[in-house]
C-alpha cells in the first residue's frame, strides 16, 4: 500500500496491482459493502468519503495510491479495538433493501455518527484532529438515539420506518388520516414491545428533533411586514396588528372561544438555511464533495462549471479571505410563481417558492433536487411584486450570519471551523428579476444592462415605446 514507487518506468508495479485486488477482494466480502451498495474510495483523493464501484475504486487506487496512514481499514470491516460493531450494523440496518437514495444517505449520516461515537482515538495533536462542536454532537446524539431497532431482528429502525411514513405523504400527497391507519396497522401486526411510531404526529416529531425544522412566521394581511424578531426589530414578533397598516394579526373570532388558538389572517413558511448547509459537513457522503470547485479548477478556458467563470475569480480577487477556504459555500438563488391549484382555473392564484443552491459541489449534483433547498414559501394569492424584501427577511438574517461565519464540523478532517457564505447568483425570469433586484423592467429603463444608456424611444404619434 505504502510502497515509495508503487510505479516502474511508468508502469504499475505488479505487488501493487496484487495488493489492490487482495483489497478490493476483501473489501467486497464486508458487511458495509452489502449495506452501502459499494466501497468507500481509500484513494489519496476521495479519502473514503465517496461509496463507488469497486472497478472505479480500483481505478482510483492506480492514479492516486491508498491515503496516508490508513494501517487498520476502519471503513473497510475492521475494528480499532474490541469493538462488536457487527451487533452495531443490525441497529443501523437503514439501507438493507432500500432503493432510494435519499434512505442511503440517511443510513450514511447513522453510521458517521455510530463511528464518531466509538472513536477511541483521543484527538490527535499531529492530525489536528478535534471533537465535535455542541451543536453537532447534539446533532449526532439524536441521531443515534432514534436509530433504535424496531424490534429484535428487524431490518428497520425506528428512524428509517418514520422517515418512508414522511415519505409517503410528500410523495404521494397522501392524508393525514391514511398515515394513521397505515401506523395503527403496522402496530397490530409488530410484537408487542416494538419502537414503531404509534402516529403521523410522533414520527413528524422525532424527525424534526434532528434540527431540520420548518418556521411558521405570521405576515400582514396587505404583505407590510411581518410578525417576525429580526436582527433590528426584536419585538415586531409580539405586534398584534401592523404597524404601517393597521391591519389586525389574527381572525376574528367568537368571544366564546376565546381559550382557542388565535388563527392568523396570513402566513408564510421560511426553513432555515443553516443547519441544512451544517449537514453538508456533517455526512462523509457530502462533504467531500463540498470542495469539488477548489479540487477540479480548470485554465484551459472551458466553461464547465460557475467556478470557471469570471464572476466567480472575480468575487475570489477582491474577496481572498473568502476565497482561502475552499469550504466556504457560494449560494445560487432561483424563484418563480406558480398556481398550486391548477385544477381551478377561475380561482387564480400565485404562490413564490425560494430556492437555495450551493455551487461548490458537481454539475451532477447541485442541479439534483436533494440539494435545491426550499427555504422561503411566500403565500398568495398575488404575486409579491416590490414586497417581496419583506418574505426575505429571515433569509437574508441567516445570509447576513453566514457571511461572519458559522462554526462548523467538518467530519471528513475531523475539524471545527468557520462556515462563511454567499448568495453569488440568482436565476428567474425577467419579471421575477425586476421583483427580486428593485430594478423597473417595464418603461424606457427596462434593460437593466445598459439602464440610461438605452436606445429605446417614443413614437411621436401616439406615443408607443420601442426598445
Amino acid at each position: 500500500m505504502y510502497d515509495r514507487c508503487h510505479r516502474r518506468r511508468g508502469a504499475l508495479k505488479e505487488s501493487f496491482i496484487l495488493g489492490v485486488e487482495e483489497f478490493i477482494r476483501k473489501a467486497c466480502g464486508q458487511k458495509c459493502y452489502q449495506n452501502d451498495g459499494g466501497i468507500r474510495c481509500p484513494c489519496n483523493k476521495c479519502d473514503c468519503t465517496r461509496i463507488l464501484e469497486d472497478r472505479i475504486v480500483k481505478v482510483h487506487l492506480y492514479k492516486h495510491s491508498f491515503k496516508p496512514n490508513y494501517w487498520i481499514w476502519t471503513d473497510h470491516g475492521e475494528q480499532i479495538v474490541e469493538d462488536d460493531l457487527d451487533n452495531n450494523d443490525d441497529c443501523i440496518g437503514t439501507g438493507r433493501g432500500v432503493e432510494d437514495d435519499q434512505f442511503l444517505s440517511m443510513q450514511v449520516m447513522v453510521y458517521d455518527a455510530l463511528r464518531q461515537q466509538q472513536s477511541s482515538q483521543p484527538p490527535s495533536s499531529i492530525t489536528m484532529e478535534e471533537a465535535p462542536n455542541e451543536q453537532t454532537q447534539r446533532f449526532y446524539n439524536l441521531l443515534l438515539n432514534a436509530n433504535t431497532s424496531l424490534y429484535e431482528r428487524a431490518s428497520d429502525s425506528k428512524l428509517s420506518m418514520c422517515v418512508k411514513l414522511l415519505a409517503c405523504k410528500s410523495n404521494w400527497n397522501v392524508t393525514d388520516q391514511c398515515l394513521e391507519f397505515i401506523s395503527k396497522l403496522l402496530l397490530d401486526v409488530a410484537p408487542t414491545n416494538s419502537n414503531l411510531p404509534k402516529s403521523y404526529y410522533d414520527a413528524k416529531r422525532l424527525v424534526s428533533k434532528l434540527g431540520l425544522e420548518a418556521k411558521r412566521i405570521d405576515c400582514c394581511v396587505n404583505s407590510c411586514m411581518l410578525f417576525y424578531n429580526n436582527e433590528s426589530d426584536k419585538n415586531d414578533g409580539g405586534l398584534l396588528e401592523c404597524k404601517f397598516c393597521h391591519k389586525s394579526r389574527y381572525r376574528d373570532h367568537n368571544t366564546g372561544a376565546s381559550n382557542k388558538k388565535p388563527i392568523p389572517v396570513k402566513a408564510m413558511f421560511y426553513l432555515p438555511i443553516i443547519p441544512r448547509l451544517q449537514r453538508m459537513y456533517a455526512s462523509t457522503q457530502t462533504t467531500g464533495e463540498m470542495t469539488w470547485h477548489y479540487d477540479n479548477k480548470s485554465n484551459n478556458g472551458v466553461f464547465r462549471h460557475p467556478c470557471d467563470v469570471e464572476a466567480w475569480k472575480h468575487f475570489d480577487r477582491v474577496y481572498p479571505d473568502f476565497a482561502a477556504e475552499p469550504r466556504n459555500v457560494r449560494l445560487r438563488l432561483c424563484s418563480d410563481g406558480f398556481n398550486p391549484y391548477v385544477q381551478a382555473s377561475n380561482a387564480p392564484y400565485s404562490c413564490w417558492p425560494i430556492i437555495v443552491t450551493p455551487y461548490n459541489l458537481p454539475l451532477e449534483m447541485c442541479m439534483s433536487k436533494p440539494y435545491m433547498f426550499l427555504s422561503c414559501l411566500i403565500p398568495g394569492p398575488f404575486n409579491p411584486k416590490a414586497g417581496i424584501d419583506v418574505f426575505l427577511e429571515p433569509l437574508i438574517d441567516d445570509l447576513k450570519k453566514l457571511w461572519s461565519g458559522v462554526l462548523t464540523y467538518d467530519i471528513s478532517r475531523k475539524q471545527n471551523f468557520m462556515m462563511r457564505a454567499t448568495l453569488m447568483w440568482t436565476i428567474n425570469d425577467f419579471p421575477a428579476y425586476g421583483m427580486l433586484s428593485g430594478w423597473g423592467t417595464h418603461g424606457k429603463l427596462a434593460c437593466p444592462h445598459f439602464m440610461e444608456h438605452t436606445k429605446a424611444f417614443r413614437l411621436y404619434h401616439g406615443e408607443k415605446l420601442l426598445v
